[in-house]
């Protein structure tokens, strides 16, 4: 085979690779939680809380609360105390 069939075959591949969705790194996320807690937070240390709904990248829910001393934790969705936070958070929204 020449160089030039090798060249296509060899483009053609990547662009099969390409068009099939397989994750290339760095391009494609991946979930940030590795672990989550459920260990209540005192919303009095929060700085703030980032929802990232699942999607492609990551097949569940994630909710990182970050501190005010700039620690992140990355906090189980379904615990109640989460919840109860989600829905104060989105009242005040409301209200404002």
């Amino acid at each position: 085979m020449n160089r030039a069939a090798t060249l296509t075959i060899l483009i053609l591949l990547l662009c099969a690779i390409t068009a099939q969705g397989i994750p290339i790194p760095g391009i494609q996320g991946r979930c940030k939680c590795i672990w989550t807690t459920s260990r209540p937070i005192d919303p009095r240390i929060m700085q703030s809380m980032k929802y990232i709904p699942r999607g492609s990248h990551c097949v569940t829910t994630e909710i990182i609360v970050t501190l005010k001393n700039g620690k992140k934790l990355c906090v189980n969705p379904t615990a109640q105390w989460v919840k109860i936070i989600i829905k104060a958070k989105k009242a005040a929204r409301l209200r404002n």
